[in-house]
């Protein structure tokens, strides 16, 4: 099988505890594995785009203030919220999800992994 892994920088800002003047920033790493359900043509930009259109509106922003993350803003909570995000995104596209992990630093990773690839 072929797949695509691509991965997406976000800038975030957020506050463990909820209050605005405890925020700090983040670049996260979000990778996807996925793969097209038709051994089609495989192209990075079509999975690129649905990417963009998942986390656009969260680029640069605090995330405690967006009411889908119910004020947690672990990066495990995040992982959760964004891998149903990117799963239902990719999958009306006809792509089959794989594998998702969000990390703070190399060292900090969080994954969750539906296909061993």
């Amino acid at each position: 099988m072929r797949y695509h892994r691509l991965t997406y920088r976000l800038c975030m800002q957020h506050s463990l505890n909820g209050q605005i003047e405890n925020k700090h920033p983040h670049l996260i790493e979000i990778e996807i594995v996925a793969r097209k359900k038709k051994e089609d043509f495989l192209e990075f930009a079509s999975m690129d785009s649905i990417l963009e259109q998942v986390f656009g509106s969260y680029q640069y922003q605090y995330l405690n203030e967006f009411p889908e993350f119910g004020q947690n803003t672990s990066m495990e909570h995040l992982g959760e919220v964004f891998y149903v995000m990117v799963k239902e995104a990719l999958e009306k596209q006809h792509w089959k999800f794989a594998r998702f992990e969000i990390r703070e630093t190399p060292l900090r990773a969080y994954a969750i992994v539906e296909e061993e690839f």
